[in-house]
């Protein structure tokens, strides 16, 4: 069971490592709104699934921009204007754009590729790309993260402290869904080294 943590851990933290570095080496070299226009469907989902989340919680909601615009010295691609709320309800917001991001991205591995003709699967390819780094847009998105690590271990705290047997699959099932979610992790990972060696080959060759 820990193996399996710490692969999803380990996976998590080296893809936003690896989309961060992506998307600043894409920022330096291409115009901003050429890359915006790339990642538009990945922001879309990430902004919408914070709406979505906090319309399904009862927390009033405002407008869904995408469009960059610089905020406090940070560049964002898109933004969601969502009223204050408990503690709860807000954690539950924050984390919705990884739930669905790794939803989409689940199905478009396991369903998506399959008995396909080629340039259909360049354009999941694309969405992969887009939704993947855009499912930690920032290091508050990355410890969405953490919250199913939170869960697993509560779950076992409360096993422990009423002295109950777990379910035989449990510890099983939740093996399984961590090593798979690692597997997910690790494929987007692949892809953003493959587009990010040669994105530093030519950053090098426009250094004078």
């Amino acid at each position: 069971m820990l193996l399996s943590l710490l692969a999803f851990t380990a996976s998590a933290v080296a893809l936003f490592l690896a989309s961060q570095a992506l998307l600043a080496r894409l920022f330096r070299l291409l115009p901003l709104s050429l890359v915006f226009f790339l990642l538009l469907p990945g922001i879309f989902l990430h902004e919408f699934s914070h709406i979505l989340m906090a319309e399904i919680l009862r927390v009033p909601t405002g407008e869904l921009k995408l469009k960059p615009e610089i905020k406090d010295g940070h560049l964002t691609l898109g933004s969601a204007q969502i009223a204050s709320t408990d503690p709860l309800r807000l954690t539950l917001i924050g984390v919705a754009p990884f739930i669905s991001g790794t939803l989409v991205l689940w199905l478009l591995f396991n369903f998506g590729f399959s008995d396909l003709i080629w340039y259909w699967k360049i354009g999941l390819g694309y969405l992969v790309f887009a939704i993947a780094n855009t499912l930690f847009s920032s290091p508050s998105d990355l410890q969405a993260a953490a919250v199913p690590l939170i869960l697993v271990i509560i779950l076992f705290g409360l096993f422990s402290l009423t002295h109950l047997d777990l379910p035989i699959n449990l510890v099983p099932a939740l093996q399984a869904f961590f090593f798979g979610l690692s597997r997910l992790f690790a494929y987007t990972l692949g892809i953003n080294l493959v587009l990010l060696l040669p994105l530093k080959f030519l950053a090098k060759r426009q250094t004078p």
